[in-house]
């Protein structure tokens, strides 16, 4: 059995006004807690090997750097780190090491020695090409600093790009010239992801506020279309509700999550999953780092109670894919076929366009994508 690896880094030099994941906002500190934070991540490991649940003899297949802001990790920390972890674990000749990178964060030499280190593949989070729509946003780099960051991260790696539609004041053709401008970069792979006003953000507090609106309804769906037919006629693979690649180019690591394979998530504020458990390291950095000193795994289990909440869960996540959800896996791990556990609901889903399914497979068409949560609702 492989391993897949996600490493949870979560520090900001300022946190983003829309974001809900788990950070701390350090400002120039943010660099310094970064490097620290590998050596930590690096005992939670060897504490999870004493378990069993990271084996030497087993390959591990991918690892991602996520955040927070990982590209603030130094390049000889990044070095040390992956040596050691290559020195004391099988890796697979062909593994994905992912870093997701903020662009202004990086120069050229940062990236080559991110590389020969072992990173083959750079997530970059230009969100948009706009700049007005970027101030809105609150980011700390400007477009020239994309666009530099996008040319240096192709010359060394496997490049993907990180886009926000929908924005506030964001029309249709403002939308286009986006699409325009990514596609001119030719990257081999795309995610694209519709602003979501989250309880908690300063953005989701201002939504609630009344100071800043939702897109329109047609407008977000002329949105998905545009962005599912540009790309695909551009050769892009539509293999994700919000992700696009070039031939053999998907996210390897991504696409594990999305077919309920385990994976081991690092870091205060991740999450992993080993069949059949869920578990989470709870969201304080002070806690998780006291608790890997004293030697003890700081995470808890958070399976549902409800097993038919434990079988959506999942269902929705294999659902995101073009090719849906094996019928067959599912049953094998969660004792239900999909399809005979929502026949009726399926069956009206199929009739009006939304959903089909096979002897092997059950998936959303693209009609069924563009009502994703109604969906969902429905169906649970």
């Amino acid at each position: 059995m492989e391993h897949y690896v996600y490493i949870h880094v979560p520090f900001c030099e300022k946190r983003c006004p829309y974001c809900d994941f788990f950070k701390l906002e350090a400002g120039p500190q943010a660099a310094v807690f970064a490097d620290e934070w590998l050596d930590l991540i690096a005992k939670e490991i060897q504490l999870l090997e004493v378990i069993g649940d990271i084996a030497r003899s087993n390959p591990v297949a991918t690892i991602y750097f996520g955040g927070g802001t990982p590209s603030l990790i130094s390049a000889h920390k990044m070095h040390h780190f992956l040596q050691w972890f290559r020195e004391h674990f099988a890796w697979a000749s062909d593994i994905e090491v992912t870093v997701e990178m903020q662009p202004g964060t990086a120069d050229e030499q940062k990236i080559a020695e991110y590389v020969a280190a072992g990173v083959n593949r750079f997530s970059i989070g230009a969100q948009t090409f706009n700049p007005a729509l970027l101030a809105r946003l609150e980011r700390r780099h400007t477009v020239e600093q994309t666009f530099e960051l996008i040319r240096l991260a192709k010359k060394y790696a496997s490049t993907s790009i990180d886009l926000i539609c929908a924005l506030p004041g964001q029309t249709l053709a403002m939308w286009q010239q986006e699409l325009e401008t990514l596609l001119s970069w030719e990257v081999p792979h795309v995610s694209v992801y519709e602003l979501t006003f989250y309880r908690g953000t300063r953005l989701g507090e201002a939504f609630e506020r009344g100071d800043v609106r939702q897109s329109e309804e047609d407008l977000r769906i002329a949105i998905f279309e545009a962005t599912a037919e540009k790309l695909t006629r551009a050769g892009y693979e539509h293999y994700e509700i919000s992700n696009f690649a070039q031939p053999s180019k998907r996210s390897r690591h991504n696409v594990n999550y999305w077919r309920l394979g385990n994976y081991v998530g690092l870091g205060a504020g991740a999450h992993s999953f080993l069949f059949p458990h869920r578990y989470l390291n709870p969201n304080n950095v002070t806690a998780y780092r006291e608790s890997i000193e004293k030697g003890i795994l700081p995470r808890v289990l958070t399976d549902p109670r409800d097993r038919d909440v434990l079988l959506m869960e999942n269902l929705q996540m294999a659902l995101r894919l073009r090719e849906g959800v094996s019928r067959t896996d599912f049953e094998q791990r969660f004792g239900v076929d999909p399809v005979e556990w929502l026949k009726p609901k399926l069956e009206v889903l199929r009739e009006t366009g939304f959903a089909d399914w096979d002897e092997t497979r059950c998936w959303l068409t693209f009609a069924g994508w563009l009502r994703f949560d109604s969906i969902l609702g429905y169906l649970a």
